[in-house]
């Protein structure tokens, strides 16, 4: 029996298979089981499962996973982020691609609760990039060892593409925050849609809203929040 970093057994749905071997969601409900004793466990595992799903491509298991979310309770603070798999469904992901897998400039996302905004948290080499890429833009700032940028308003909504389920929905295009919306930078154009897999474990999707007004799929991300059983030495 193969164990975890801190030698704990993983989930019984993991043991001696990939990350092909989902099953009608069946990882899910153990991770939700555990969560309920072992909460920060259930993440480690989780983020795990997520990161080699991004790693093998399977989209199709991603989507499963996002339908079987819920609406998140309420995030607030600072949220650790992946980047799972690839960019995807847009011509510039060919380009894009072999540098987020460099580095992914992106460290996760800070909300505020009480205001219903949040930013985007990045390296500082992210503001230097945005001078080729997005020159008109100047909404980064520095805070401590991290890059503050890309700011959006958040709430409950509905997902605008199947599976539409409850989600938290951030919305980049509020004027005041002059997003950029460059063909190969269009955050503005970009929504984020979280949803809950199990407490402080989030899958979110980006889908992107084309000249044509079709809107489409273009990345996954993870977010887990920041808590200090997460650190291994």
């Amino acid at each position: 029996m193969t164990s975890t970093v801190d030698g704990s057994a993983p989930p019984a749905a993991t043991r001696g298979r990939g990350a092909t071997a989902f099953d009608d969601g069946s990882l899910l409900t153990e991770l939700r089981q555990l969560s309920e004793s072992s909460p920060t466990l259930a993440r480690q595992h989780g983020w795990e499962y997520l990161r080699e799903l991004g790693r093998h491509g399977r989209r199709d298991q991603l989507k499963a996973l996002y339908a079987r979310g819920v609406l998140p309770e309420r995030l607030d603070g600072p949220y650790e982020g992946l980047i799972v798999g690839k960019l995807f469904g847009i011509v510039e992901a060919h380009l894009a691609n072999p540098l987020l897998a460099i580095n992914p400039t992106w460290r996760g996302k800070t909300f505020d609760a009480e205001s219903g905004t949040g930013f985007n948290r990045l390296i500082p080499l992210a503001r230097f990039a945005m001078r080729v890429v997005a020159p008109l833009y100047n909404g980064v700032r520095r805070i401590g060892p991290e890059v503050a940028g890309f700011h959006f308003q958040y709430g409950p909504g509905v997902g605008a593409i199947a599976p539409a389920v409850p989600v938290c929905a951030l919305n980049y295009g509020v004027e005041q925050y002059r997003n950029p919306s460059v063909r190969t930078f269009p955050i503005k154009r970009t929504r984020d849609e979280i949803v809950e897999l199990l407490p402080g474990l989030y899958l979110g999707r980006a889908l992107l809203t084309m000249r044509s007004g079709e809107v489409r799929l273009i990345a996954y991300f993870a977010l887990r929040r920041f808590v200090e059983e997460d650190v291994c030495p």
